[in-house]
C-alpha cells in the first residue's frame, strides 16, 4: 500500500518518532523523510515500502480512502512475536529466526539465496548477512505476518524471493 506524508506524519507521531528515528529505521536518509513529509518530492518506490515496512513492523496500520472518507492512521492489533537473534547456516545456506502467530510457534526460513536475490548482490561472508537481514527486518515481519495464518508447514514458514519483493 502506498502511503500518504500525512500518514507517514501521523505514523511517526503515533510511534513518538522523530524524522531520525524514522531514518535510520527505515534505512533511508532523514532528507527523504522530509521531502515527503512536506510534500516537496515522492520518494522512490522502494523507499517509501521502507517508511510503511518499518512503521508495519513498530505496530502503524495505515487506513486506505472508503467511501469518500479519508486515509488514516492507527495501532494495529498485533499478532506476531519475535526474537531478533537471527542464526544463519550456511551449510542448509538459509537464516532462521523463533516467531510466533497467534500463539501458534514457527520457525521463520528465509533462504541466504532469497537475501541475494532481494539485494541483487551476493554476500559472502556471515557479517554481510547478518547486516542485510537486519536491513530487511521490516519486511520479514510484514510478510510472516502476511503469510503466517496459510503457510506455516511442519512449523515452518520459509520466505521466498517472491514473498519478499511482494511485500
Amino acid at each position: 500500500m502506498a502511503i500518504t506524508s500525512d500518514q507517514c506524519r501521523a505514523g511517526r507521531g503515533l510511534l513518538n518518532w522523530t524524522q531520525d528515528q524514522l531514518s535510520i529505521n527505515a534505512g533511508v536518509s532523514r532528507a527523504t523523510i522530509t521531502d515527503f513529509e512536506s510534500n516537496t518530492r515522492q520518494p522512490m518506490k522502494n523507499n517509501l515500502r521502507a517508511i510503511a515496512d518499518c512503521m508495519f513492523a513498530a505496530g502503524i496500520e495505515f487506513v486506505p480512502e472508503e467511501e469518500g472518507k479519508g486515509v488514516g492512521v492507527r495501532f494495529r492489533n498485533r499478532k506476531l512475536r519475535y526474537t531478533n537473534q537471527v542464526r544463519i547456516d550456511r551449510y542448509n545456506h538459509w537464516a532462521t529466526m523463533r516467531m510466533n502467530y497467534a500463539d501458534e510457534d514457527f520457525l521463520c526460513v528465509v533462504g541466504l539465496d532469497a537475501v541475494d536475490d532481494y539485494y541483487r548482490t551476493n554476500f559472502r561472508h556471515d557479517d554481510e548477512f547478518t547486516k542485510a537481514l537486519s536491513d530487511l527486518l521490516p519486511t520479514i515481519l510484514r510478510v510472516s505476518e502476511c503469510f503466517a495464518p496459510t503457510h506455516i508447514r511442519e512449523g515452518k514458514l520459509v520466505i521466498t524471493y517472491d514473498m519478499l519483493k511482494e511485500s
